[in-house]
């Protein structure tokens, strides 16, 4: 998995590019608590080139989820693909997560 950091006002943005399996989950994980360390508090996690995910994976979100709001911040999706979004629905966690279509809707959500 590829993880791009990129920054909008006070969002970083992470784009994924790649499966988010077991194993890669680490590496969101890394990332995400570098993030939260260097003080940032909001995240927006773009999943358009995350084509598969599986248990692991939501596990990975699920805990970097955690991660940032026990840092008093938010995490939300970005375009999660149609795979990912019927996982997140079967799972409940669409409920858990916000998730948005559109970049500049997410970043004013904020």
């Amino acid at each position: 998995m590829e993880i791009n950091l990129r920054t909008s006002g006070t969002v970083t943005i992470l784009d994924l590019k790649g499966n988010l399996t077991i194993g890669t989950e680490e590496e969101l994980n890394r990332v995400i608590t570098q993030v939260v360390t260097d003080g940032q508090k909001y995240v927006l996690v773009n999943m358009a080139e995350v084509p598969f995910i599986d248990s692991s994976g939501i596990g990975g979100l699920i805990k970097s989820f955690g991660r940032v709001k026990g840092e008093g911040g938010k995490l939300k999706l970005l375009n999660p693909t149609h795979t990912a979004r019927q996982l997140l629905s079967i799972t409940g966690l669409l409920s858990v997560f916000e998730t948005f279509d559109d970049e500049a809707t997410a970043l004013s959500s904020f």
